[in-house]
């Protein structure tokens, strides 16, 4: 199982800046990681051409810019489309949730992790919820077919503004939608951040996804408020999850998704800070191996 780390690692500022895709994967090289998770939200966010007619052009140059500092991208995150409530899921949302899916073919990313929506209508969560998700992600796992990716469905966590528990929340839930939608490019990424938010039972989950697993993101969490942070620095059973991990022989990347770990680190720490997140990956990569053989 290879480390891997999102390239919104260095992306927040707290005072409101945003450091470029550019600057944050060179970065991501500098402090000894070899593997990314491309993070296209956050691209779609800094970026003035990811959405322009550009935007290809972006995307071949960030591949080059990996291949000249020996790095590999081996799985991506789409931008998140709300499609169960319009206006969400419209065809400009629906255009970049497919650049996503393209641009991660072009960075040969096998997988790339995508939300599911709930529905809401009048207060109460819609009858039609799992069917329009079983749609949506058959549609788009046909699209991404054509550019060799498979499509990961993230578990949820949390509430919606209306106040109610949203869509595929528990392993179940998201295991039944993978198995409705019945595209052999159709998986689950399994957060564990979210999984401890929600007071799982993190191994019974990873366990009952089995092979269906794909990719993870990876995280701590010490509440709602304080999320996305380095592991060992909150409330996650990492012997839990990484013996699960373990049990299943889970062939994918162990990928950080810790963008609320360096907004406030002074620029001048944010490379041995950067190091040091390597060190707690290399550390609970070493953990896994040893859980294996148990």
């Amino acid at each position: 199982m290879n480390l891997a780390v999102s390239t919104n690692i260095l992306y927040e500022r707290t005072e409101g800046s945003r450091i470029s895709m550019r600057e944050s994967i060179r970065a991501c090289a500098a402090a000894g990681y070899r593997y990314l998770d491309f993070g296209f939200p956050e691209l779609k966010l800094s970026s003035p051409f990811f959405c322009s007619s550009e935007w290809k052009a972006e995307i071949e140059g960030y591949s080059r810019l990996a291949k000249e500092l020996g790095l590999g991208f081996v799985q991506a995150h789409a931008v998140i489309v709300d499609f169960c409530n319009p206006p969400g899921g419209g065809e400009e949302d629906l255009e970049l949730f497919r650049r996503s899916i393209q641009g991660a073919g072009m960075l040969g990313v096998p997988w790339i992790a995508a939300h599911p929506s709930t529905g809401v209508s009048g207060g109460k969560r819609t009858e039609d919820t799992h069917e329009r998700n079983i749609a949506f992600f058959r549609e788009m796992a046909d699209y991404a077919l054509s550019f060799g990716v498979g499509i990961a469905i993230e578990n949820m966590w949390g509430k919606t503004s209306e106040g109610l528990s949203h869509y595929a929340i528990r392993a179940e839930e998201l295991l039944r939608l993978i198995e409705d939608i019945d595209r052999e490019n159709v998986g689950a990424c399994w957060d564990v951040e979210h999984g401890s938010v929600e007071k799982l039972d993190q191994g019974t989950a990873i366990r009952l996804l089995g092979r269906r697993l794909k990719a993870t993101h990876v995280s701590d969490e010490t509440g709602p408020n304080n999320i996305h942070i380095l592991p060992y620095s909150g409330f996650v059973k990492w012997e839990e999850v990484l013996k699960a991990l373990a049990d299943i022989d889970y062939p994918g990347a162990f990928a950080f998704e810790i963008q609320h770990y360096l907004p406030a680190m002074p620029m001048e720490l944010v490379p041995p800070a950067m190091k040091f997140s390597v060190q707690v990956g290399r550390h609970l990569l070493s953990r896994f191996e040893c859980l294996q053989k148990i």
